[in-house]
């Protein structure tokens, strides 16, 4: 069959939301609950049980999460944490809005997760912990990083943003207490959404009404139970403190979004696979490890890096490429020391990147694309990326030889 163009324009991401949530968001409308609620107190219990962990508070977004994370632990000012450029940069803002220094270690170019070979040449007397991103669903090797972590004395937070339903050797990420805490997105574009939201999971009790009050204004309970038949209306505030509590309106969704997750993901890894598969052939690109079974992906992203050289374009001009046959893409992401304000950070602290640079994130990073994957996208819409992709890579070596 000749190929044709799609005529409406394909999305790197859709979120799924069905009935369920729709009904769940109306009945909280009609409940008069329509901020912080019984609701956001149910989703927590349903986070806490599905990630295998006591203790799991949920908030306005996953960057909220992650600073939050920063103050409990009390970073301070030239405090250094350990971390990968590879992700979105509130990996790293969150610890310089606490007054901390994000140190950068180089990437696994195969995994495109932190490198843990690199960790310990990056140590100093002023590192206090570790955040190891699981880029794209996929778990980072957990054990060596905790074993440095523990040799060295210091903890471990883990960047979960784009792993719910990932498992490292079994065991969901985050719930395993060798990490002193893990962090979740809901974020549309994730694999299960509440529309905005974020949540923390950890083990120490101690933290929970720390964590309780820097979510909303430093008061030292419940706020929403105030309002409730057997609450006071009296507050106390123990400390300076955001307003990042997390709405029923959300976990109206969130509720049932828990509940699809595991299929979601399924889908998610037939579609992955199927990628794989249809591109074998291609040595114009760079596919993207699927993981195995101590490193239980859950297929967030679909990854690949483009071999210019071989294809006759840029990354760049190559997503330019793809959207004119009406596929979308994202990129994910651009190494965080490459943004402006992190080149003049790094340029002047010269010591908080290795001495070689950070060659791997830096290839990568100019060579990624991730292309259309959710757990509705249909095969034939694969087919159609697929067959955009060939299209594309066929005419730049065309165009590529009529300007040799």
């Amino acid at each position: 069959m000749p190929y044709q163009r799609r005529p409406d324009f394909l999305p790197f991401t859709r979120p799924m939301v069905g009935e369920e949530e729709i009904a769940e968001i109306i009945d909280t409308i009609h409940s008069g609950w329509i901020t912080t609620g019984p609701k956001s107190a149910a989703f927590e219990e349903k986070l806490k049980a599905y990630n295998g962990v006591p203790h799991c508070l949920v908030m306005n977004s996953a960057t909220t999460a992650q600073e939050i994370t920063m103050q409990v632990l009390e970073i301070q000012p030239g405090d250094e944490v350990i971390t990968t450029s590879l992700t979105w940069v509130s990996t790293l803002s969150t610890v310089v809005l606490q007054g901390g220094v994000p140190v950068l270690v180089d990437i696994d170019p195969v995994t495109l997760n932190i490198d843990p070979a690199k960790l310990e040449a990056a140590i100093t007397p002023r590192t206090k912990g570790i955040i190891p991103v699981h880029l794209t669903g996929l778990p980072c090797p957990m054990d060596e990083i905790w074993r440095i972590a523990e040799k060295h004395g210091l903890w471990v937070i883990e960047d979960a943003a784009q792993a719910m339903g990932a498992h490292y050797k079994g065991t969901k990420i985050g719930g395993n207490p060798r990490s002193i805490m893990s962090v979740y997105s809901f974020h549309p574009n994730k694999n299960m959404t509440t529309g905005e939201g974020g949540a923390i999971a950890f083990f120490n009790g101690d933290y929970e009404s720390r964590i309780k009050r820097l979510r909303f204004h430093g008061i030292d309970r419940d706020a929403w139970k105030r309002f409730a038949k057997e609450g006071s209306p009296h507050t106390e505030v123990y400390e300076p403190a955001r307003k990042a509590n997390f709405m029923d309106l959300q976990a109206a969704m969130g509720l049932h979004q828990i509940d699809k997750l595991d299929g979601f993901n399924a889908r998610r890894g037939v579609l992955f696979h199927r990628y794989l598969e249809l591109m074998k052939d291609l040595d114009e690109v760079m596919l993207p490890w699927p993981g195995d079974a101590d490193h239980g992906h859950c297929y967030h992203l679909f990854v690949l890096r483009i071999h210019p050289e071989k294809v006759g374009l840029d990354r760049d001009a190559f997503v330019a490429a793809l959207k004119e046959e009406n596929i979308g893409t994202g990129i994910h992401y651009r190494p965080a020391h490459i943004h402006p304000w992190y080149r003049d950070f790094y340029a002047a602290h010269p010591a908080h990147l290795p001495k070689d640079g950070l060659p791997h994130s830096e290839w990568s990073g100019e060579r990624l694309l991730s292309l259309p994957l959710w757990p509705g996208l249909g095969e034939a819409d694969q087919d159609q990326v697929v067959a955009a992709i060939r299209r594309v890579i066929a005419h730049a070596k065309v165009a590529s030889r009529i300007i040799l």
